[in-house]
């Protein structure tokens, strides 16, 4: 009985395999290029052996036959065209040819990276790898559409957060000497942190980032700040009707429906409840806003020094 589960459980497994094509990827034949060296071997005919470099014009030199184009050509095809050029001189010529120095891939990267520069790379080389030599992206570059520039072929268009953040390696093409990287600055892939921070301005948007790690990266509040009234400006959110937005005892801004969205986030209860389901995740473009407590500590201050002078004035 067990002999003949175990034979019916092989025939599904032997039909299952013969119903489904398994995809398998053929390894490209790698092609010569401007500086490879190689290795001519003719047998028996060690005089005419060389171990050449291809010259920036394509060609190699060797005795008897002289220029030989070898650029843009398999080993295999050169070993063939070599054979029939041996064999006005050979009978029956046996020709080798062997890779002995792979030549490097020279790219230019630019933009919005660390080491903008141009570099030699492995045959084989990727934008991440480009990426990498470059020492990565610069604090301003976005996440949006890289661009490979390929002599005057239409520029191919890279989606970086598909590719660095989401892992879709489709996306990380290969290289070829003379083409161009190029990151462009996005504006929108910052984030705005103003108002009663330690240090306001603008921060790079990497993955996800919510109000509260903005915050953290702007330096934390300051000792004014008015926490529970913090906003979220989003551009580009259409609204039912216009609104007037008003932080504290400041209008900040009047604008129309179509203009921006005004998000509230009770930072306070954030950092101190640890309410995470508060904190609000900020998209490109949002800004953060923490407005001034019209009673913190220093404005009691102020207000009691006043006071006080207005009651010496009036005695």
């Amino acid at each position: 009985m067990l002999f003949r589960i175990s034979a019916g459980v092989l025939i599904m497994i032997a039909v299952l395999f013969t119903a489904v094509p398994i995809p398998v990827t053929a390894q490209q034949p790698y092609i010569l290029g401007v500086a490879d060296g190689i290795e001519v071997v003719v047998f028996a005919n060690a005089d005419v052996s060389r171990t050449v470099t291809i010259r920036p014009d394509g060609m190699i030199s060797l005795p008897l036959i002289g220029e030989v184009e070898a650029a843009g050509l398999t080993p295999e095809q050169l070993r063939q065209q070599l054979t029939r050029l041996f064999a006005s001189f050979f009978r029956n010529p046996q020709v080798t040819v062997i890779v002995r120095e792979f030549h490097k891939v020279r790219v230019t990267v630019l933009g919005q990276v660390r080491w903008p520069g141009v570099y030699e790379l492995a045959q084989g080389a990727t934008v991440l790898d480009a990426l990498a030599a470059a020492q990565g992206l610069a604090a301003d570059a976005g996440l949006g559409e890289a661009r490979v520039i390929r002599g005057q072929e239409p520029p191919l268009i890279i989606d970086l957060e598909r590719l660095l953040l989401r892992g879709e390696l489709a996306l990380n093409l290969p290289l070829v000497s003379g083409d161009a990287l190029v990151i462009p600055e996005d504006p929108t892939g910052r984030v705005y942190v103003l108002g009663e921070v330690a240090r306001p301005g603008t921060f790079p948007l990497r993955g996800s980032l919510t109000a509260l790690q903005a915050l953290t990266l702007a330096g934390g509040p300051t000792r004014r700040a008015l926490l529970n009234r913090a906003h979220v400006i989003r551009r580009g959110t259409q609204l039912a009707q216009p609104i007037t937005v008003t932080l504290a005892t400041v209008v900040v801004a009047q604008q129309s429906a179509a203009a921006f969205q005004l998000i509230p986030v009770d930072l306070l209860k954030v950092i101190r409840e640890g309410d995470v389901a508060r904190d609000v995740a900020l998209l490109r473009g949002d800004l953060l806003y923490v407005p001034e407590n019209p009673i913190a500590l220093e404005n009691i201050a102020l207000f009691l020094g006043v006071a006080v002078n207005a009651s010496v004035l009036l005695r």
